[in-house]
């Protein structure tokens, strides 16, 4: 982008980036899949180009600070006229050649990157007077927001090491180096800061109601860390770690009551022993233990030995997965079994559950205002096509561009991005139909419920109104001041076919958007697994048969007028005797399960009789090639049940996997799903703590302890090897 033209190259080449939000006065990194990014962990970080094409969706794009450069954070040395304070402008010239330089986000401060690595010993923050002016130097565990507003020409990156040696003697003297070795019980780096970022890494996140309480032990706990030359961490460094641990509550706290639990913890706080670090180690750590000494649990849970435990809220009830994708769900009669046949030879990995869903996506463009139900039902649909990240996500996104661009419906093709509610509407009326092809879907869910970008939560609002609205002759849009800028819709229909990777998106919906109607609105196709490489079959353009069944649709005429002005005279699609007495039979049913369901399983069963009779009216569709008019017949109606069913109890299952009532009811959901990675096979302890890394050792003992009382996991005790040796544990999920 060329805002960001000024950042180095070098910079621009490597896997480094993120995108970041506003979130409460904190800056939150986050993953281009939607979920939360982390300053320490290189798999939530990606390319300069992917967070560029995502970031009109976020606040802006990061940077992690990582081997081999350093960062250097200058704040609060502009003022208000743009001019640099003589403190910051010695170190800015001495840096000058070797450092890229940029304005800070807030317009007040001075970002530099240079290639260097701090000296053993140096600090990581120096006042400099009043205020909030200061130097930060940090060469790992920091992400920065970036804005690419060059300063004074400093647009490049060299070796900054003897620059930065400088510095550091300038702004601390010359301190005896510390020496890095192995600690005994929680951390691997000597410095006093490094021991407590280690120490807040392994303190869990919490939620509204023990945000405070919750920093304010922190606060106090870390103020106790204490070096062998005695020296403490200072305010403002506890305030850092307290927002690196910020970053894992849901909601985050606000600043200010961070600033307030930085100081408090260390004038009111009661923590516990000092926690000692001398020459690299910690001594008296007594609160985190880095291991996981798991003996005992079984007997623990069977009450061999009682232990008090906090009382938790159950997991969701236990839904089961409905197995892979029935291939017979697939065989549809006409058009659209042709462009599943078509895609699947065509591609290098042939996916058959998204070249269904991307055919029945082009399928309803095409019958746009040209077909309705007796009950003015029409063949609109949203639809996801899920499969992971280089599966081949893209293939019917082209096809479906090159059919409509080809029988001259390229005006239907719309905007592969959506960055606002105005920008729905603003393209839904100037044209009436339209195909928003979407990649990467999860980061827009995940970004419409943030309450720091009101344009983009408006957004399923929006989307639900038009979904519902495809027959309406005049649906009006939001009121301004202006009357000039009030749009009013008519007859939209709008075909959502939105692709993601299965775990971002799962974990990008929440409860609220699960029962508000939205996601329930979508047909889920789901590929959960790599497919094997083919090769494609030789390009000879589409099939003379596709573009002839598409053309019949596109030069349909229902009416004297021009249709492409609006679908206000559709053609009745009748159901033969026998399918609407299925239907109607399936509605019923549909009605009655609601009653009996939570709230997300009857959010999601609300919407499936309506989605039922779309994919039966487009089955029928797909028949036509501009002769006899089709009809909805009973074998059309079982097969649209068939395959809403299995859509449905996938779609509740995942939910039932990743949407989460606590922080520990996700920590479950989280642990079960990487042991039911393989069916009926057993983990061990030290296999299960690789995978779920993320999780502290306490938490993750709390969690096994938890899902053997329910009985969702087994867990077996296996004899040590030799005499004398411990015996280990091992875990499996219960299908």
């Amino acid at each position: 982008m060329q805002k960001y033209s000024g950042i180095p190259e070098e910079l621009k080449d490597r896997r480094i980036w993120m995108l970041w939000l506003n979130e409460q006065g904190t800056k939150i990194p986050y993953r281009t899949g939607g979920t939360r990014g982390s300053s320490t962990d290189p798999t939530a970080w990606t390319t300069f180009d992917s967070v560029c094409r995502q970031e009109d969706l976020y606040a802006g794009i990061a940077i992690a600070i990582t081997h081999p450069y350093t960062g250097i954070d200058l704040d609060g040395c502009l003022d208000a006229h743009g001019l640099l304070a003589d403190w910051a402008a010695a170190i800015v010239e001495e840096f000058r050649g070797v450092a890229y330089c940029e304005i800070s986000p807030s317009g007040t401060g001075l970002k530099l990157i240079t290639r260097a690595r701090k000296p053993d010993g140096a600090k990581c923050v120096a006042k400099m007077g009043d205020g909030k002016c200061q130097v930060e130097i940090y060469d790992k565990g920091r992400f920065w927001a970036m804005t690419g507003r060059v300063w004074s020409g400093m647009d490049s990156i060299g070796d900054g090491s003897e620059a930065l040696r400088r510095l550091c003697e300038r702004l601390w003297g010359h301190e005896k180096p510390v020496e890095r070795i192995q600690a005994e019980s929680l951390v691997s780096t000597g410095s006093l800061i490094d021991s407590a970022r280690a120490y807040v890494a392994n303190v869990p996140g919490t939620t509204k109601g023990n945000l405070r309480d919750s920093a304010f032990r922190l606060s106090g706990h870390l103020h106790a860390f204490i070096s062998n030359d005695h020296e403490r961490l200072d305010d403002h460094s506890v305030l850092q770690l307290l927002r690196e641990w910020n970053q894992r509550n849901n909601p985050p706290l606000k600043d200010k009551e961070l600033e307030e639990a930085s100081v408090n913890g260390r004038k009111n706080g009661s923590p516990p022993a000092d926690k000692v670090v001398d020459d690299g180690r910690v001594r008296e750590i007594t609160k985190i233990d880095p291991g996981v000494d798991m003996s005992g649990i079984i007997r623990q849970i069977e009450g061999d030995e009682p232990e008090s435990e906090p009382e938790r809220e159950p997991s969701a009830e236990k839904l089961f997965d409905p197995g892979d994708f029935p291939e017979e769900l697939r065989n549809i009669e006409g058009l659209i079994g042709d462009l599943v046949g078509f895609n699947l030879r065509t591609a290098q990995y042939p996916l058959p559950e998204l070249a269904l869903g991307g055919a029945l996506a082009l399928m309803s463009t095409l019958t746009a205002g040209k077909v309705e139900t007796s009950q003015q039902g029409r063949s609109n649909l949203y639809i996801l096509g899920l499969a992971p990240s280089g599966a081949g996500k893209d293939h019917s996104r082209k096809l479906n561009r090159r059919i409509l661009a080809e029988i001259g419906l390229a005006n239907r093709i719309g905007p592969e991005a959506i960055g606002s509610h105005a920008g729905i509407v603003s393209q839904m009326d100037a044209e009436w139909c339209t195909l928003f092809q979407i990649d990467e879907i999860a980061h827009l869910i995940h970004a419409m419920q943030h309450r720091s970008a009101p344009h983009l939560a408006q957004i399923a609002a929006r989307l639900m109104t038009i979904y519902s609205s495809a027959g309406d002759p005049h649906v009006p849009m939001d009121a301004y001041g202006d009357r000039a800028k009030v749009k009013t819709l008519h007859y939209p229909h709008a075909v959502i076919y939105g692709t993601s990777v299965p775990e971002g998106f799962w974990e990008a919906v929440t409860e609220d958007n699960m029962k508000n109607g939205l996601i329930g609105r979508f047909l889920v196709f789901e590929a959960m697994n790599y497919v094997d490489y083919q090769d494609p079959e030789p390009s000879r353009g589409i099939p003379d048969s596709i573009i002839q069944a598409a053309k019949s649709w596109a030069e349909l005429r229902t009416h004297g007028g021009n249709l492409d002005s609006g679908g206000a005279h559709p053609k009745l699609l009748n159901y033969t005797p026998d399918a609407y007495q299925r239907h109607k039979e399936h509605s019923v049913n549909i009605s009655k399960r609601r009653q009996k369901e939570d709230p997300v399983p009857a959010a999601i069963w609300s919407r499936v009789a309506e989605k039922t009779a779309k994919l039966t009216m487009l089955i029928a569709c797909s028949r036509f090639d501009g002769g006899e008019w089709p009809e909805m017949t009973l074998e059309d109606v079982e097969l649209a049940i068939r395959l809403n069913n299995w859509i449905t109890r996938r779609m509740l299952w995942q939910a039932d996997r990743h949407i989460s009532q606590s922080d520990f009811h996700r920590d479950c959901q989280y642990v079960l799903r990487k042991l039911q990675e393989k069916k009926n096979s057993w983990f061990s302890l030290s296999e299960l703590t690789r995978k779920t890394r993320k999780l502290s050792p306490r938490d993750r003992q709390e969690v096994l302890k938890h899902l053997l009382t329910e009985k969702s996991i087994d867990a077996e005790e296996i004899p040590p090897a030799t005499a004398g040796g411990r015996p280990t544990q091992r875990f499996r999920s219960v299908d």
